[in-house]
């Protein structure tokens, strides 16, 4: 088993990113309540911001806002010529126009790809950035030296934040691509043959090291708690009894398994985070 280390790649994006002209406009962030687990991923943001130097702002909104009332406000916040980015935490609260409150953000500050505009202009290849979850999968994909040609691959969950944008992206660059729901009748089964399996659902130990192949890789988005451990889609963890016919007992009869993987923590969010500000700089140039 093997981590793949998405700390250490973040570090290494935000390095390069510091060898580029640093934008002069502001990066806002919209904040609608007071989420811990937002607050959480915020502060992450936050803190990349100021090691580029960034002028990280946040806006934080109250919950009772409307719909319309949020979605105004986005606009307004957004609006300023010296605004050089955008993004809006999520989740929302329940009850509002997700979609929306979300096309308020201007396409070209759009830095999640959230607004129609600007995913539409990813799908048509006419937008010079892409989702942050993509360039995340491209990154860890492109590290392992991987031929995608060859590649059979495995989508669990077809959500608008990762399933969607990373399906689309990978569609025409795989073998083979298969997209599963995460509440599909024998999801473990479909998991056995995969080269890669990327996983965005949120539902912990959705699947565990026990249901891949030998040299598998996993690239993990899922991000929930349990017992107050934060912990993702894919539990690397094996069950003793398990041993599939391509792995091999070590001299301590353990199940020995050449995984690759992104932990949660530590993974794919740190990267995540540094190719949303890979993107600001860009739509900064």
């Amino acid at each position: 088993m093997r981590i793949i280390d998405g700390k250490k790649i973040a570090e290494e994006i935000i390095a390069k990113l510091k060898t580029r002209p640093k934008p002069e406009k502001f990066f806002a962030a919209i904040l609608v309540g007071d989420d811990s687990a937002s607050l959480h991923f915020l502060k992450q943001k936050e803190k990349a911001a100021q090691e580029l130097g960034i002028d990280f702002r946040l806006y934080p909104l109250p919950i009772t806002l409307s719909t319309d009332h949020l979605r105004r406000e986005i606009a307004r916040l957004a609006g300023p010529a010296q605004c050089g980015g955008c993004i809006v935490q999520l989740p929302l609260p329940e009850g509002v126009n997700v979609h929306y409150v979300l096309n308020a953000i201007p396409k070209g500050k759009d830095l999640d790809l959230l607004s129609e505009a600007a995913i539409g202009s990813f799908y048509t290849g006419r937008n010079p950035v892409v989702p942050p979850s993509v360039s995340t999968v491209a990154e860890i994909l492109g590290r392992e030296h991987l031929p995608l040609r060859e590649l059979r691959v495995v989508l669990v969950g077809a959500g608008f934040l990762i399933g969607k944008p990373v399906g689309l992206w990978l569609q025409n660059r795989v073998a083979e691509l298969t997209v599963l729901d995460s509440q599909v009748k024998d999801l473990r089964a479909h998991l056995h043959d995969a080269d890669v399996v990327v996983s965005g659902t949120g539902q912990a130990n959705l699947f565990s090291a026990e249901d891949l192949k030998d040299s598998a890789i996993v690239v993990d988005f899922g991000w929930n708690k349990v017992d107050g451990k934060i912990t993702g889609d894919f539990n690397p963890n094996l069950q003793p009894t398990t041993y599939p016919a391509s792995t091999s007992r070590g001299e301590a009869g353990n199940l020995q398994l050449d995984i690759s993987y992104t932990p949660t923590p530590g993974g794919t969010g740190p990267i995540l985070v540094a190719k949303l500000f890979e993107n600001f700089y860009t739509l900064n140039l």
